[in-house]
């Protein structure tokens, strides 16, 4: 190794070093990695359980917000009335096309789901398949084959085994029941079910819970073929009868399949958090508050369908990246010990959404001036600094539309990225929060869309002599290192940055021990988020 080369890297890393700590620190959102075109971050992992309770009898549900949102496994409850649609937008149906006995309410039960039973006996229940499985099973799909087969011989089923438990052992009993059956000689009796047939769970005897598994004759790589969805109701027990009827549907749905939670998830962009929050209600699933992080170029869409757009399509200084603020929030920066952190300034613009609705109006915001353009009307972010929870003197007040002027030609309808100095916050700043005021406003508040686009968060840190010295005892080893370094700390953090000389980070671990064998040979600076601050030290990757 050219040691003179490496003395001489050394030096321009110190001094790359002291820089950082005395210049500007920018949060783009381009170090937050999308999937591709289009696309945006907000929490869209994680599953939770539920239950409801009908009779003496305790029903399971599972639900995950991946995809969408999705019911997972266990019990729905339903009044859907469709026996034509056989497919999977079709979950919720009873082939039957009601409950047993002509009620509005049953279940529908995933293969393997369970329930619990608060009564010693349980009698029986009545069951049917579901529309998606009997019409699979009756016409065959896409994944699934047609019972019988083109000739009708074919000898399918689809059972459903019901299993008993008590006190956590299963039993040896069980009870069997065909769903449809192909098997006979003479296929004129060959039949899936359709109407709501009783089944006796008597021969099961004293329980606590039971376990429904569905097995089928079509079967493929991946296991059963045939849709496992089937439907129950009236559940008899020695003491009471599940209907379901005593169940809510949500207002304007015909099924249940979740219930509530709120899922929160944090992005980082440099030393910048923002949090993100993503609701999931029996009635709909949305993105509640928070940041989303989008690179969404659609500019030309109006309406609540186009949320995460930035006004022109695109972030600050044409870049590809930027967040979408939904209602009053705030931005945390990384707090530095012994350092002065101030905030410089941040870009803005308006979102799709809110743009269209104050250019245009619609069903719920007023067209920004009026018929005549006359309307004082405005749209406008407070910011507001703290420092350790205190608040700091000033605020920043920055408006996204303005049509107070007397001369109607210098109302203005933000549609591109501004630039909003924040050093008034004052000389320490290590959290932003911002408040959206609006002209218009109603019964249930402002009816401005409450949405905005930042780009481009910039504050300052300057750290003395003496911080930068006890920065340098944080040691790296091996250094300089082919494949994977060591942080040598003993006390408490949280994570660990390695960010280029140009300020970029480029892997962020929450281990001492980390992978670089994927980074460029050259100079870096390791800095690591600890209880007193955050420290700094460097290794060269060859």
């Amino acid at each position: 190794m050219n040691y003179k080369f490496y003395k001489s890297a050394l030096a321009i890393g110190i001094a790359a070093l002291l820089n950082a700590n005395l210049s500007a620190q920018t949060a783009t959102f381009e170090d937050i990695q999308l999937q591709g075109p289009n696309d945006v971050k907000i929490p869209s992992t994680g599953s939770f359980n539920t239950k409801f309770i009908s009779g003496s009898c305790e029903f399971n549900n599972s639900y995950d917000i991946g995809f969408g949102g999705f019911w997972t496994s266990g019990w729905a409850y339903s009044k859907t009335n469709d026996t034509t649609t056989g497919d999977y937008l079709n979950l919720y149906a009873s082939y039957a096309n009601k409950g047993a006995g002509n009620s509005s309410n049953y279940a529908v039960g995933q293969n393997f789901s369970n329930f619990k039973v608060n009564q010693n006996t349980l009698q029986g229940l009545y069951i049917s398949n579901s529309t998606y499985a009997a019409l699979s099973m009756k016409n065959g799909d896409a994944f699934a084959k047609k019972f019988g087969g083109t000739t009708g011989n074919d000898s399918d089923w689809f059972k459903l085994t019901v299993n008993a438990f008590k006190n956590g052992t299963l039993k040896t009993e069980k009870v069997e029941f065909y769903l449809a059956d192909f098997r006979f000689t003479d296929n004129t009796q060959d039949y899936i079910v359709k109407d709501w047939t009783y089944l006796n769970l008597l021969p099961l005897g004293s329980l606590d819970s039971l376990q429904f598994t569905l097995t089928s004759s079509d079967t493929g790589q991946f296991g059963m073929n045939t849709p496992a969805f089937f439907c129950i109701d009236n559940i008899t027990t020695n003491a009471d009868t599940a209907t379901f009827e005593n169940l809510t549907l949500p207002f304007g749905q015909t099924y249940w399949n979740r219930g509530s939670k709120v899922f929160t998830e944090t992005y980082r962009s440099h030393w910048a958090t923002f949090k993100s929050s993503f609701s999931v209600s029996p009635s709909y699933n949305y993105w509640s508050k928070g940041f989303a992080i989008s690179n969404s170029t659609d500019s030309v869409t109006s309406g609540f369908a186009n949320l995460y757009s930035s006004a022109n399509g695109k972030g600050a200084k044409n870049s590809s990246n930027y967040a979408v603020s939904n209602g009053n929030g705030g931005i945390k920066l990384d707090l530095i010990n012994d350092a002065h952190i101030s905030a410089k300034g941040i870009s803005l613009n308006n979102s799709t959404y809110a743009y269209f609705s104050m250019k245009n109006g619609d069903g719920f915001a007023k067209k920004f001036g009026g018929v005549s353009g006359n309307d004082t009307d405005y749209f406008r972010i407070i910011f507001k600094g703290y420092y350790l929870n205190k608040l700091t003197p000033d605020s920043v007040v920055f408006y996204l539309a303005d049509f107070r002027n007397p001369d109607n030609s210098k109302d203005y309808l933000l549609k591109d990225w501004v630039y909003a100095d924040l050093s008034k916050l004052g000389d320490k700043v290590d959290s932003i929060s911002f408040q959206l005021e609006s002209s218009d406003v109603g019964q249930f508040g402002m009816n401005t869309p409450a949405f905005f686009c930042i780009d481009n968060v910039e504050y300052k840190t300057t750290t003395s002599v003496n911080k930068v010295d006890k920065n340098n005892a944080v040691k790296i080893y091996p250094n300089p290192s082919t494949e994977n370094i060591y942080v040598n700390y003993e006390d408490n953090f949280s994570f660990i940055n390695i960010v280029n000389l140009q300020g970029k980070t480029i892997l962020q671990s929450n281990q001492k021990s980390i992978d670089i064998s994927g980074l460029e040979n050259g100079i870096y600076i390791v800095q690591i988020a600890t209880e007193n601050g955050v420290l700094n030290s460097k290794f060269v990757k060859q």
